[in-house]
């Protein structure tokens, strides 16, 4: 029987792990993995060049990245395609078109992939088949991910509107107005933790609501536009915006603690591990912040163009893929590249990593799995 002592060390083992790595993803159920936008694995990845399993083409352009859970990988294309395939060897299981295109991932729930478009449709299907569960139309288009926590999804709209429906059924549950200027709009997708939502409006002020009525908790006013989703973690919110800077939060003040300057736009979410910061200049920089002051403590130039954040795995290899068609494994620890392979094509959306691989889809729709 284990004594107290050792009762109390295992506790303190776990508490530490937890807080390192808080609420991993199992799978990639969402854009980054779960609702706080984390883009880390509990899977770890070999530091050596992975193998390609499988190839599967969608037939449309692509401009987000694979969802997975359960043996099967989802896919949203620009031409209004929702695709599912196997897991295992990359074979069309089934496929959903939705009223407009598709810009974003969708989001696992519930046995359900709940999948939004740009005509304002927000669709929730079984996951097994792709059976229709319900479908609501939102009062604008849809261009970010939704997410899911809690039996709700909450989802943006151009119509300057946050809506939280009910997972089951679609049914509305409160809408919140981000005011924006006349062309604006929720641009980027929200990100949700036990109490509230957060998300980015095209006129730079990040919103922080209740997450059970929808009612507004502080607005910060950020230095430009926000087209990518917040991260929360540590009571923290971390935000890149158009103005090349990354900002970092109170998440129950919206207070700026502080704000650091790249060398050009962060692209989709900062990634938080541990006590640094990961975040990819549209450039192709890889920069590593100190999460408690925002210090550039090194950067990595991959040497093109990034259009997502980098997905961690747990042993920390991050994976990034570039605009001309790379996908590159960087050891965080030690701060150089682990490997690097050539893709068909070029990357928008940010890979996955699942079931101790990684899913990724270049732009014209060609869908990979990598271990």
């Amino acid at each position: 029987m284990a004594s107290a002592s050792d009762v109390c060390r295992l506790a303190l083992v776990l508490a530490l792990a937890a807080w390192q790595f808080p609420a991993l993803a199992a799978n990639w159920l969402m854009l980054g993995g779960g609702p706080e936008h984390l883009h880390q694995s509990a899977d770890a990845l070999s530091a050596r060049a992975l193998a390609r399993q499988w190839e599967s083409a969608t037939g449309g352009k692509v401009f987000a990245g694979p969802v997975a859970d359960v043996g099967m990988v989802y896919v949203a294309s620009h031409d209004r395609r929702l695709s599912a395939l196997d897991a295992k060897n990359g074979g069309l299981l089934w496929r959903f078109e939705a009223g407009g295109p598709i810009s974003a991932e969708p989001a696992l729930a519930d046995g359900q992939v709940i999948v939004a478009s740009k005509d304002g449709e927000v669709t929730a299907l079984a996951a097994f088949d792709g059976k229709r569960r319900w479908q609501v139309k939102l009062g604008g288009g849809v261009v970010a991910s939704p997410v899911v926590r809690d039996g709700r999804v909450y989802v943006g709209s151009v119509d300057q509107f946050l809506y939280a429906l009910d997972v089951q059924t679609g049914k509305e549950i409160w809408r919140y107005r981000a005011k924006d200027y006349k062309y604006g709009g929720n641009y980027a997708g929200p990100a949700a933790d036990a109490a509230r939502v957060y998300v980015g409006a095209k006129n730079g002020v990040l919103h922080a609501v209740q997450r059970d009525n929808g009612k507004p908790v502080w607005q910060a006013e950020l230095g430009s536009a926000l087209y990518g989703a917040p991260a929360l973690a540590g009571g923290r919110v971390y935000q890149g915006s158009y103005d090349r800077n990354v900002y970092a939060l109170e998440a129950g003040s919206g207070k700026i603690l502080w704000r650091t300057e790249l060398d050009d736009w962060p692209q989709g979410t900062p990634v938080p591990v541990g006590d640094m910061l990961y975040v990819c200049s549209r450039t192709g920089v890889l920069y590593s912040l100190s999460a408690a002051d925002g210090r550039i403590v090194w950067q990595m130039p991959l040497g093109a163009e990034v259009r997502h954040s980098p997905s961690v795995a747990r042993n920390h290899i991050g994976v990034v893929a570039t605009l001309d068609g790379r996908r590159v494994g960087v050891d965080l620890e030690r701060r150089r590249s682990a490997w690097e392979q050539k893709l068909g094509g070029g990357v928008f959306g940010g890979p996955a990593i699942s079931d101790g691989g990684v899913l990724v889809v270049t732009q014209e729709g060609v869908v990979s799995a990598w271990r």
